[in-house]
């Protein structure tokens, strides 16, 4: 039992949980967690005891945080399946083995420091930083906690933690390690390969009782995910824009107010060419007067049609004062006289004028009103959240509220937690991915805030959960099917590149072997462990290194029905550079890992001297599971 939950809490599951649970309980610590419980206690640690109920309540609080934190919901037989459970167990008790050590050596926290601990913590201070005695008893109430349950939690955070830390702190890393893990790590390898796929002409079409098999050994694969059904209200300025009446003393009181932004100033395609002097500029000048063309000039002192063309242009879009001035006191196909700019002396042509224009009012109207109006419902959005609110409190179903008032109302009858129906395509909603998140972290007959939009409100309830369930064999039978075939693909795959590497060991050259399927051999250089290459998958990458020097070795690519056959090249070892950053940043990261071995090692000593036990008849009862 022991080892099947370090088993769990080795993995992913552990590293995800430990920071979920952190979250869970944030400031708090597991408050109570280790009180004395009744008959029938799931585990002793010494003469530690850990109630069912306990275990209970830290299941489900991870299980909620999880939902809050991803927006997606989670099944306890989900979470079992991942090994979640045994992890919290074992977080359990873990703990428990700390506060048995801490009991032994009459470890303890004083009430002045424990204090002063509590006032610095950033949750508890005001605006100006400092403790708040009303935001401190707000939060306990709103967490479930009195002071002597919170003080008590937080007395045993800290000893764990100077347990911990003192077990844990500066832990040194031996010199050959690190060496051996920077030549690890920086050890470079080319490779030459080429890849062989398996073909769907090559395997037989499924069976029915195939089908069936693979649907009954994966299930989890052809399960539907829990969908919820979501009712929602939205009001935002063009929600209720349409039910805004002005008058034409409005729009025109409206058109004076905006009527600059109806003007287009007038707008010019300049042609300008820059000379290094005035002489140049005037010897340009003269050209143009005898008839040369001012493209062709532009082209004869190396300017491309670009490099002079400045097309549709207003005035203030020049920098240069001086040469705005002058390319616009010009008429139409003009050539200015030379003007001296901030940088340069220019000769200007005004190739093409668009004047000015005031757009008047029938011009604008519809869009002056479409304008006028969602102004005046964004003035309205306040009035209606209140009126909504009322409605709410007086407790008046969302389809009531939403017809008294004109707000659009849509009724959601299946989403899941990525925001898709039962068609696997996105459903559309307002504010799609704030509603899910929170749809899902709320639940039936919960009476939600509204979610705030850029200028506007959504309403939300959740109508029903529909679990999680097995889809119907039929429903699926398509999707199993290619699953059958995809798995065929794939071991003829493997089985072609497994005969190849053993031909190559066997003394066949790589080059006719590539030749016989028909394929490309390639090279890759400085391939490293832990870089990705667009051109090698990690699983290549490791076949590759777990091979000897100029050894043979494959790996199955992405796609599932090919694989890659390669060759390793001369190995690469650089030099140890004891004092490089990369060393330096190498034994930092190895210092973390001694800790954590030294961490898990030090409390499994600590188990081991209390004596851990776990009732296994509880256990059972708790998870449904067997403890092996």
């Amino acid at each position: 039992m022991m080892e099947s939950m370090r088993n769990a809490a080795k993995g992913w599951v552990a590293k995800v949980l430990i920071g979920l649970l952190a979250l869970s309980f944030g400031v708090w610590g597991i408050a109570d967690v280790f009180r004395g419980s009744a008959t029938g206690a799931l585990a002793t640690v010494g003469k530690q005891e850990i109630a069912p109920e306990q275990f209970s309540n830290a299941f489900r609080e991870y299980l909620q945080n999880y939902a809050r934190q991803t927006g997606r919901g989670i099944t306890p037989e989900e979470a079992r399946a991942l090994g979640i459970d045994k992890a919290i167990l074992d977080n359990l008790l873990q703990s428990a083995a700390l506060d048995h050590q801490a009991g032994k050596l009459n470890l303890g926290v004083s009430s002045t420091y424990l204090a002063q601990e509590v006032m610095l913590k950033p949750g508890f201070l005001d605006a100006a930083g400092k403790f708040d005695a009303g935001r401190f008893k707000m939060l306990l109430e709103q967490n479930g906690l009195n002071e002597q349950a919170f003080f008590a939690g937080e007395r045993q955070r800290l000893l764990r933690e100077a347990l911990v830390g003192t077990a844990t702190a500066d832990m040194p890393v031996n010199r050959g390690l690190l060496e051996a893990q920077y030549r690890f790590d920086n050890e470079q390898r080319d490779a030459r390969y080429f890849i062989v796929t398996a073909q769907d002409s090559e395997v037989a079409a499924p069976s029915e009782d195939e089908i069936k098999k693979e649907y009954e050994a994966n299930p989890t694969a052809y399960t539907a995910p829990e969908y919820r059904v979501i009712a929602t209200m939205k009001v935002e300025p063009a929600d209720i824009a349409s039910k805004v009446t002005l008058t034409e003393e409005d729009i025109a009181e409206g058109f004076e107010k905006y009527q600059r932004d109806y003007f287009t100033p007038e707008k010019r395609t300049v042609l300008q060419i820059s000379f290094p002097s005035l002489e140049e500029a005037q010897a340009g000048q003269q050209k143009l007067a005898a008839g040369t063309d001012f493209m062709a000039l532009a082209k004869e002192l190396g300017f491309t049609e670009q490099d002079v063309t400045f097309a549709d242009k207003a005035k203030t879009d020049f920098i240069d004062a001086a040469i705005a001035e002058a390319a616009f006191g010009l008429a139409q196909g003009q050539v200015s006289e030379p003007v001296k700019g901030t940088l340069a002396t220019v000769l200007v042509k005004a190739e093409q004028i668009t004047p000015e224009k005031q757009s008047s009012l029938d011009e604008v109207r519809a869009e002056l009103t479409e304008r006028l109006k969602l102004q005046r419902a964004s003035e309205e959005i306040q009035s209606i959240y209140d009126a909504v609110e009322d409605a709410r409190a007086e407790q008046s179903p969302f389809e009531d509220i939403a017809a008294k008032t004109g707000l659009p109302f849509q009724l959601i009858s299946a989403v899941d937690s990525q925001g898709n129906g039962k068609d696997g395509k996105p459903v559309p909603m307002p504010a799609a991915q704030e509603l899910v998140k929170a749809a899902f972290a709320s639940d039936v007959g919960v009476e939600n805030d509204a979610l705030s939009l850029d200028n506007g409100y959504v309403w939300y309830e959740v109508r029903e959960v529909i679990p999680s369930a097995l889809r119907p064999f039929e429903e699926v039978k398509a999707q199993a099917s290619a699953a059958v075939t995809a798995a065929k693909l794939r071991t003829l795959a493997q089985d072609k590149a497994k005969a190849l590497v053993e031909r190559a060991k066997s003394g066949a050259k790589l080059d006719e072997l590539a030749t016989e399927a028909a394929a490309e051999v390639k090279t890759a250089q400085g391939l490293r462990r832990a870089e990705r290459s667009d051109s090698f998958s990690p699983d290549a990458i490791a076949a590759l290194f777990a091979t000897p020097e100029t050894g043979f070795a494959y790996a199955l690519e992405p796609d599932g029905r090919s694989a890659r056959i390669m060759q390793s090249q001369p190995v690469l070892l650089p030099a140890f550079v004891a004092g490089s950053a990369e060393a330096k940043q190498i034994s930092d990261a190895l210092k973390g890992q001694v800790a954590d071995n030294v961490l898990t090692a030090y409390i499994a000593a600590l188990e081991k001297e209390a004596g851990v036990t776990v009732n296994e008849a509880v256990w059972q009862n708790i998870s449904g599971q067997q403890t092996n």
